[in-house]
């Protein structure tokens, strides 16, 4: 059957070397596949991505060497070390060591060389002699007849090629002429190397398909520079090029590689190329190779964000591989299981699982039936406790000396916990779950935190409970002598700012954390015409002096609940611990400059602002006095109003608190939110100020500076 064609898209040009060998998952959360063999096999995503092809050619530059270095070992008969040998061939050091003088003429013919083929700035800053590359080129060809070692033939060879198509003197003569060397039976990169440079000699030639041909014979595990199969395919770019090509090959295999590296273009249908593959040989090692891939890329479905859209045709591959048979399944029914999971049909997932366990019980497939029991729980009891514990154990250890990401298997449990309990409403261990690696103060508030440290001192009831304890345990406390176990300093800082934003002031100073002795950049005691109250002579008070004044003037509050200044400087206080107060940081562990935490307790604060300026308002003599305690209670009223009328904030991860954005953040001194303001019976205090004091000093400065009192004067007239 003739094959299906796809439109052809010209790609990127790319001159480096490169290759792909371990892992390439910088887009995705989670992994459960072991590695495999094949070229690219391994590298998730477009192949023509910057971050993927920066990482392919890296990991060439150091497979490269290394085998370069271990081919000299061997013509060394491993008389010096790696790392000798490194100096010699690559920084032309301790060449004292080599004592054939065949070695040390070909040392020295390539460091000339490497001036004229390899960019500056990588070798050497001091300055070269000026070359002739013909020159250069006579002498290597005059070496290859002269030496005796077919190795260094060879890398003479291979040295004359490459100036010769660096420079464009005649390239496909000197291949023409030296192509018997390839005929030797000594296994060699260098081979790799020149045929490389014949096929990119071939292309410059203008005989595209050819050239391209002959890099696809370099798409070979065995061949040290394979990933330049794919990244010089993109030359076939008609279908033309493409019919040309096909009539290259000399085996069906040959054809089923021209399909698979057109299928590693990001806008190629994969799933096309699969049926092509499918109907060229249904037992093609690159139809696996391709099936793996495809589910390689799919395993973003375990991602807790949703960066990325989830759009692979999940029911078309299941009803293709549902209506095709192989020699060996594997491949299949591992994608059918994992697509079914995707799909949300567990019965379907694990009835394929359980296929795979009977005749391939591996690693992997294990790994697959661990996630589908992982998502087919809808809650989680002590039971379900001890047996997520023993899989999870189990398949930890089995991680050892295989290459695999190691993370995903503990990591996935841990997110697929963390939204079990937050579904069934148990906070703790929500928190538990999405703190197992990394304890985030932020994750807290003050009853959550009590409940933390009562867990964590606590006789565990499951395998699992006795697994948080001890991860947190070691996070959350430190040692100190004969075994007494103290909560850390960041633990202690986040219990004294939630018990302060809770106003449990006198607990806050018994927690003696650190914070304590840090110093208040603003005086939470003054009030400012700005709505922050950020101004004035900084640095006044620390934590602790700030706590003990305050408890000291809610002492003299109860003796006399008629003291104007007490009332006052109370108020101000608990303003300026709020949101919008100076000292809201003693209240946050990560204060945010767009949303609060806790609505509950910015209105708690904000309610007993306005209760104590009220008692000072009525107390107070000084008209001048009198009107910065109203101004204040108009603060604490539009206050009031944007906690109301604030707009939740979803979390960014799950077991984040919910934060409120008030609406004035966005659209501050905007008429239409003033008109909400006056519309929900707000402007008591701005109506006060107007009215019976203008006609202080104190107002005089208010007009000048505060826009939300001019704002407030436009609306109501």
């Amino acid at each position: 059957m003739i094959l299906k064609i796809l439109s052809f898209i010209l790609l990127f040009t790319t001159s480096l070397f490169a290759c792909a060998s371990g892992w390439s998952f910088h887009d995705k959360q989670f992994v459960f596949l072991e590695q495999r063999e094949l070229p690219f096999s391994n590298n998730s995503g477009n192949l023509k991505d910057s971050a993927i092809y920066n990482q392919i050619h890296w990991d060439y530059e150091k497979r490269n060497k290394q085998a370069n270095l271990k081919e000299w070992q061997n013509q060394f008969k491993n008389s010096l070390t790696l790392e000798q040998i490194e100096k010699i061939v690559y920084k032309r050091e301790s060449l004292n060591l080599i004592k054939n003088q065949e070695v040390l003429d070909y040392l020295n013919l390539v460091e000339k060389q490497e001036s004229l083929v390899v960019p500056h700035y990588y070798y050497y800053k001091k300055k070269k002699e000026k070359l002739d590359p013909q020159v250069l080129i006579n002498q290597a060809l005059k070496k290859i007849d002269e030496v005796d070692s077919e190795y260094l033939k060879l890398r003479y060879f291979y040295l004359a090629l490459r100036l010769t198509h660096y420079k464009n003197m005649n390239a496909l003569e000197v291949f023409e002429n030296y192509k018997y060397l390839l005929d030797s039976k000594s296994k060699t990169i260098v081979k790799d190397w020149i045929e490389a440079l014949y096929a990119g000699i071939l292309i410059k030639d203008k005989q595209i398909a050819l050239g391209v041909y002959n890099f696809t014979k370099l798409f070979d595990k065995s061949k040290i520079n394979w990933q330049l199969s794919f990244y010089n395919f993109y030359h076939i770019n008609t279908n033309e090029l493409w019919e040309e090509l096909k009539s290259l090959a000399k085996s069906e295999e040959e054809k089923e590689k021209f399909i698979t590296l057109r299928a590693l273009n990001a806008n190629a249908n994969t799933l096309i190329e699969l049926q092509n593959l499918y109907e060229l040989n249904p037992n093609s090692k690159w139809f696996d190779f391709l099936l793996y891939r495809q589910l390689l890329n799919t395993q973003h479905f375990f991602d807790e964000h949703t960066l990325y859209e989830r759009d692979f045709q999940i029911k078309e591959y299941i009803n293709f591989l549902e209506s095709i048979s192989k020699d060996d399944m594997y491949l299949i029914d591992l994608s059918l299981s994992y697509f079914y999971l995707y799909d949300g049909n567990i019965k379907k997932a694990q009835e394929f699982s359980e296929k795979l366990l009977k005749t391939n019980s591996n690693h992997e497939t294990r790994t697959l039936n661990y996630l589908i029991y992982l998502n087919s729980l809808k809650k989680v009891n002590l039971e379900d406790e001890n047996i997520i514990y023993k899989k999870m154990s189990q398949l930890l250890k089995e991680h050892e000396g295989k290459c695999l990401n190691t993370d995903s298997i503990h990591n996935y449990t841990f997110k697929k916990l963390e939204k079990l309990y937050k579904a069934q409403n148990d906070e703790l261990k929500m928190i538990l779950s999405a703190s197992v690696n990394y304890l985030r103060p932020t994750i807290f508030d003050l009853k959550s935190l009590e409940e933390f440290k009562a867990f964590i001192n606590k006789k565990p009831q499951t395998k699992l409970e006795e697994y948080f304890i001890k991860q947190h345990k070691k996070r959350a406390y430190i040692l100190e002598e004969k075994e007494s176990f103290v909560l850390s300093k960041n633990l202690k800082d986040t219990n004294t700012k939630l018990l302060i934003n809770n106003l449990q002031f006198r607990k806050a100073l018994n927690i003696n954390a650190n914070i304590l002795n840090e110093k208040i950049r603003f005086n939470p005691f003054n009030v400012n015409i700005k709505g922050n109250n950020r101004e004035g002579k900084q640095y006044t008070y620390t934590t602790k002096q700030f706590l003990e004044k305050t408890l000291e003037i809610k002492k003299q509050i109860d003796l006399n609940p008629k003291s104007v200044m007490d009332n006052y400087l109370y108020a101000n206080a608990l303003y300026n611990l709020s949101y919008f107060g100076n000292s809201n940081s003693l209240t946050t562990v990560y204060r945010s400059v767009y949303s609060f935490k806790e609505k509950n307790l910015e209105e708690k604060k904000i309610n007993l602002s306005i209760k104590h300026y009220k008692k000072a308002l009525k107390y107070a003599k000084n008209k001048e006095f009198r009107a910065k305690i109203v101004y204040m209670l108009a603060k604490s009223e539009l206050a009031s109003f944007d906690i109301k009328f604030s707009k939740k904030r979803e979390p960014y991860y799950i077991a984040a608190k919910e934060s409120y954005e008030p609406e004035r953040f966005w659209v501050y001194s905007k008429s239409k939110i003033y008109k909400k303001y006056l519309e929900n019976g707000y402007g008591e205090f701005f109506e006060k100020l107007d009215k019976e004091y203008s006609n202080t000093k104190y107002y005089e400065e208010l007009i000048k500076e505060c826009a939300n009192l001019r704002i407030y004067k436009k609306e109501i007239r």
